[in-house]
């Protein structure tokens, strides 16, 4: 995992114009994701919103209390099966005794008594997309980026960025992994020639399947609790990686979307939503981190699952098969630029 060497202070105001920038940059992503997935189905999103009530549960609505949040859901489309997309920027506070190790929620232990009084500030935006199409040879695609902050962001340690994105194929057509990873490398490259082999290798750890022994897919980039050098810098980084997702996505889509495919094909695609199931279920720190912390809707974190998945016994493809070299790229990642 790609995690900070070095912890870099910054002053107040600094960090509360940080605030409105990434609120509109994340919501600039979410909006031209949306538009962009729309033009190419034909199909309009559902959308939902949500805030909390006087309880601090939440319900459906909109208002102005520090929270906006939006669910953009898209199911059996012309040309994706399921699409999930969630916009968030809000302030609040942790619950007492809530706290974070880098981005891991840590609770206080009931053993030594719960914690009274009001709890930690905080601030988080992000977006978040999950791509499913309908065609088994559009790969599936997953792009986040956020950025979270404790307090007023002045204490070491209390405020940092995360995401990337990264492509998982049904079927390998590696002209697709080169463009892919050629777009997230001149993105990454036009702030530090370092970042993207470090954030290459850093996806391809991260999205791992142990009991599979597998890549979830052929990687991209992808980074956590980052905050090695000032903020601006960080920042200006994220924006340009978080505007490379769509030219490095969007091209294979209108590529592969009207190709033939059989019956077959669509049964490994739903084996390999399978291992996509269990990667999310398993292994996802962004999964685990919505539910302990309640800070986001339960239906919005999960809205990133396939809509179809299947599993069966002894699923191993045949010897020489396409389905075959796929297991094989996904054993033994490869480096695409």
């Amino acid at each position: 995992m790609l995690e900070i060497l070095e912890k870099v202070e910054q002053p107040v105001q600094s960090q509360q114009s940080m605030l409105v920038r990434t609120e509109k940059v994340f919501k600039r992503m979410f909006e031209n994701v949306c538009q962009a997935i729309e033009e190419i189905d034909g199909t309009q999103f559902q959308e939902q919103r949500w805030t909390k009530d006087e309880n601090g549960e939440w319900v459906e609505g909109d208002n102005n209390n520090g929270i906006t949040y939006i669910d953009m859901a898209l199911r059996n489309g012309n040309v994706f099966e399921k699409v999930g997309i969630n916009y968030v920027s809000m302030q609040g506070e942790l619950p007492p005794g809530m706290t974070f190790q880098g981005s891991d929620v840590v609770m206080a232990d009931p053993a030594n008594g719960m914690p009274s009084g009001k709890g930690t500030p905080f601030f988080a935006s992000s977006t978040s997309v999950v791509i499913n199409a309908l065609n088994p040879m559009v790969p599936t695609a997953h792009v986040n980026y956020r950025y979270f902050q404790i307090g007023d962001g002045t204490q070491p340690g209390s405020w940092w960025f995360g995401g990337g994105g990264d492509l998982t194929p049904i079927y390998l057509f590696e002209e697709d992994a080169v463009h892919f990873h050629q777009v997230h490398k001149d993105a990454c490259d036009q702030h530090d020639p370092t970042f993207y082999p470090r954030a290459k290798k850093a996806c391809d750890e991260y999205f791992y399947l142990p009991h599979r022994g597998e890549c979830r897919g052929v990687g991209g980039i992808f980074f956590d609790y980052l905050q090695d050098r000032d903020a601006e810098s960080l920042f200006s980084l994220v924006t340009t990686c978080s505007e490379a997702f769509l030219p490095a996505y969007i091209p294979i889509v209108e590529k592969r979307k009207n190709m033939e495919f059989t019956e077959q094909q669509k049964y490994w695609q739903r084996l390999r939503r399978g291992r996509y199931a269990e990667f999310i279920l398993l292994h996802d720190r962004g999964v685990r981190f919505g539910l302990a912390s309640g800070i986001v809707n339960t239906q919005s974190v999960l809205n990133c699952m396939p809509g179809e998945a299947c599993w069966n016994y002894s699923d191993q493809p045949i010897h020489g098969s396409r389905e075959e070299k796929l297991l094989e790229v996904l054993r033994n990642p490869h480096e695409w630029v």
